[in-house]
């Protein structure tokens, strides 16, 4: 996933950080589950293909006690157990696989007796013979064996062979028993299905719980992203997304700070460090935004601390600095919702009064002028007074400089004139 700028998309790299990897878990829970149940269910068919024969032989000994035997009779093999002939007589072997669904052969040594199994023409397979393994693992050791795949006629089984042996300890046959392996695979899948879409299903729901997650992750970078590109534009008065802002984790601690780093920028960028005014640049700017919001319904202030390097002169720089925020604060004090103050440069204020005209805006100026006056700055053990001359004129939609050479120039009458007073 690429967002056309040669980067790789973040969303795409978190989901493939975390989809993937849970995948991968899901799929090795969900197979090791479904291995752990099917090697659970082949055990289980081969207690039961114990046990089914263990009852079979049984069942036999019941009804007809005695050991096994073998009469030839013209050519034929004959199988009896106790008095009773074993050959063509099917009902028990068929009943029990009528109720289990299970596969019966008695073999004497490794040839097939009795059985259930059929050919395809539906013959029973009497007379054949077992596999040389089986032989080998059965009738030589005398001990029973089960198999996970036997293959008899082309079909494949689950198998277990259990020796027979008479009284004296002679192993005289088999008893085969065992399940078509279709069959019991048809019965894992049906009890192996629900674990795999229950993974699935776990997989999908927890996909799309991290895709949510991470779309709303990468929606809050992106808005932070946004905001601190605009930041970096100069657009320092843009306000950060507040679902961001709001966030009680790592995201919206970072939204803060980018919060707080624009506050810091904007006191650099647009204020004046020693009085905390807006800048000349910055003021410029207000200006231009002044006069395209209100046309001619406002009014423009150039004023300047008379004799200030005397102040500087006489008592110091530091007794200056206290000089012009002292002034500052009155200015910004009595500009509040008025319009605006910025420090034009040195001990020289610009103020804009908005939705004004001339008269009123003179008359807040005497008001602001008289505070100024009476005002007392202590430094040290003196006490320090100033006065101030202002000049200002009627805002305008002419050129921007013109307007400000106006009240400069009024200002200039105003100090040539005797100072501590305002010129319109």
């Amino acid at each position: 996933m690429n967002n056309g700028t040669g980067k790789k998309s973040l969303y795409g790299k978190l989901l493939s950080m975390t989809l993937l990897p849970l995948f991968l878990l899901a799929l090795i829970i969900t197979f090791f589950s479904a291995r752990s149940f099917i090697d659970t269910i082949n055990k289980e068919v081969k207690k039961g293909l114990m046990d089914l024969s263990a009852t079979i032989l049984t069942l036999y000994d019941y009804s007809y006690p005695g050991d096994y035997s073998v009469v030839m009779q013209d050519g034929e093999l004959y199988m009896i157990k106790g008095d009773h002939q074993l050959n063509g007589h099917f009902t028990v072997i068929d009943t029990i696989k009528e109720k289990t669904g299970a596969d019966i052969t008695i073999f004497y040594q490794d040839i097939r007796v009795i059985t259930t199994l059929h050919d395809d023409n539906g013959d029973r397979l009497i007379g054949t013979k077992v596999n040389a393994v089986v032989t080998k693992d059965v009738l030589e050791t005398g001990k029973a064996a089960f198999y996970p795949s036997v293959d008899i006629d082309n079909k494949q089984y689950f198998a277990y062979y259990a020796p027979i042996i008479n009284s004296d300890g002679t192993v005289i046959g088999m008893l085969f028993v065992a399940k078509p392996t279709q069959e019991v695979h048809r019965t894992v899948m049906k009890a192996v299905m629900p674990i795999i879409l229950l993974g699935i299903a776990a997989m999908l729901i927890a996909a799309f719980v991290t895709m949510k997650f991470t779309k709303e992750l990468i929606l809050a970078i992106k808005k932070i992203q946004v905001f601190l590109g605009k930041v970096a534009k100069g657009n320092l008065r843009d306000v950060l997304d507040y679902d961001v802002a709001k966030r009680d984790d790592e995201l919206g601690e970072m939204g803060r700070y980018a919060v707080t780093m624009q506050k810091a920028l904007i006191e650099q960028v647009e204020k004046d460090a020693l009085t905390g005014l807006y800048n000349r640049r910055y003021g410029e700017k207000k200006i231009a935004e002044v006069q395209k919001k209100h046309l001619n319904d406002f009014c423009l202030v150039l004023g300047d601390i008379d004799f200030f390097k005397k102040v500087n002169d006489t008592y110091g720089h530091e007794c200056g600095d206290i000089v012009l925020s002292e002034v500052a604060t009155i200015l910004n004090k009595n500009m509040r919702n008025q319009g605006f103050v910025a420090r034009w440069g040195g001990e020289e204020f610009l103020l804009v009064f908005e939705n004004c005209n001339l008269d009123e805006a003179v008359n807040k100026l005497e008001h602001i002028l008289d505070e100024i006056r009476k005002k007392e700055i202590s430094y040290k053990d003196e006490i320090v007074r100033i006065t101030m001359t202002f000049g200002i004129c009627q805002g305008s939609t002419d050129d921007m400089d013109d307007v400000i050479r106006m009240a400069d120039s009024k200002l200039y009458e105003g100090k040539a004139g005797g100072r501590n007073q305002i010129v319109q």
